[in-house]
């Protein structure tokens, strides 16, 4: 705190000091000025420091310690407190444990609250039932506010604030970049070193579901291409089958020789599922390695319909196990096979939408929520939202 903040710069006004001075005035406070005049000590030392700013936590407890002196005037008290602060520049912050409407609203120019809420996702028997911080801009006296939430953490004992995460680009293997090291011997990374840490990387053989909530739209392309641009960086072979709306950019049309993209054809399932195993086989062999296979079941369900996802996933979850092949099932929330994925997934990550940005976190194994940050070089980081 030393750092940021020069010692001072900094009064302790705590509430022992509060009570015991207002004891010390004793039989001569008859109305409020006199409580007034105790806090104006505090303007009258700050007025002395460079930027000056004075924070009351919590200004509920000082009404609360003076309300038998202040009676039916703690409005006027209030109005009196701020233009002490008007009148020698100084910055002043009153915390408050309730959010709602108060008189001091109207007088303050600004009102932020913080609260922590359940994120708006359907729930399955609890296991998606998470909670996040966020603070939502009521008042901000002559600036126009452009968005009026924003997700925040107090991670590491810090604050933080989130922008919208706006990334829409298409889909995009890079070759360039920093190669992620795979975390284990018999597993590989996510291609996300955060991801990582939280997963432990994706295991062969396993069964790994990426679930998209409403909302979130293209802007998950960045984890799908994290992964398979690592992966292809590591020696493997990449087969993808896109979801819907998935889109490789153009200027990977050339696609490198290690990666196989395909689509779900013809009206014969089983035909094209047993053409599907020619195309691991050949890339497997290929690599001399298990191939990483991202699967975008809705992409299936849409072209042979529910019954035959079950089929083919029964089919491909098998040969998976046998190749030790690493599996990401992609699927989009309200799908009909979606129920399926999640009996199946050795991983189960869900991406949702937050004020704004992007917000994961795991379900199976379970974890708390990270908000998604895209930085320089497309490289993915998650912040725990605490």
């Amino acid at each position: 705190m030393e750092k940021v903040i020069p010692p001072r710069n900094v009064i302790n006004a705590t509430q022992t000091k509060l009570l015991q001075s207002l004891k010390a005035v004793g039989s001569d406070l008859t109305n409020y000025y006199a409580v007034l005049d105790f806090f104006k000590v505090f303007f009258e030392e700050a007025e002395d420091m460079d930027d000056p700013m004075i924070i009351i936590d919590s200004w509920d407890a000082v009404l609360n310690y003076t309300s038998s002196l202040l009676g039916h005037d703690h409005a006027s008290f209030e109005q009196n407190i701020c233009e002490f602060a008007r009148d020698l520049d100084t910055d002043l912050i009153f915390v408050s444990e309730f959010s709602s409407v108060m008189p001091l609203d109207y007088i303050v120019d600004g009102v932020v609250c913080m609260d922590q809420i359940r994120l708006p996702v359907s729930d399955q028997g609890g296991m998606r039932t998470r909670y996040v911080r966020q603070i939502n801009l009521s008042k901000l006296r002559g600036v126009e506010i452009g968005n009026r939430t924003y997700t925040v953490t107090l991670h590491g004992g810090r604050f933080r604030f989130f922008e919208p995460y706006l990334e829409q680009k298409d889909a995009c293997i890079a070759s360039e970049g920093v190669r992620v090291p795979d975390p284990k011997e018999d597993h590989i990374s996510t291609g996300i070193p955060d991801l990582d840490i939280v997963t432990g990387g994706l295991k062969h053989g396993s069964c790994n579901v990426l679930e998209i909530d409403q909302g979130v739209g293209k802007r998950y392309y960045q984890v799908l291409t994290a992964l398979a641009s690592n992966a292809l960086k590591n020696g493997r072979g990449v087969f993808i089958l896109p979801s819907i709306g998935y889109q490789l950019s153009s200027r990977d049309i050339f696609v490198p020789n290690n990666v196989l993209v395909s689509q779900p054809e013809g009206e014969d399932p089983v035909s094209w599922g047993e053409g599907l195993q020619e195309k691991w086989d050949a890339l497997r062999e290929r690599t001399g390695r298990p191939i990483l296979n991202i699967i975008g079941l809705d992409a299936i369900e849409f072209a042979f319909g529910y019954k035959a996802v079950l089929n083919l996933a029964n089919i491909m979850i098998r040969s998976w196990k046998e190749s030790n092949d690493i599996n990401v099932l992609v699927v989009k929330s309200g799908q009909e096979s979606m129920n399926m994925a999640i009996h199946t997934a050795d991983t189960y990550l869900l991406v949702s939408e937050l004020n704004g940005g992007l917000c994961m976190y795991g379900v199976i194994p379970r974890t708390e929520p990270y908000n998604m940050l895209l930085g320089e070089g497309n490289r993915i980081s998650l912040t725990p939202i605490v």
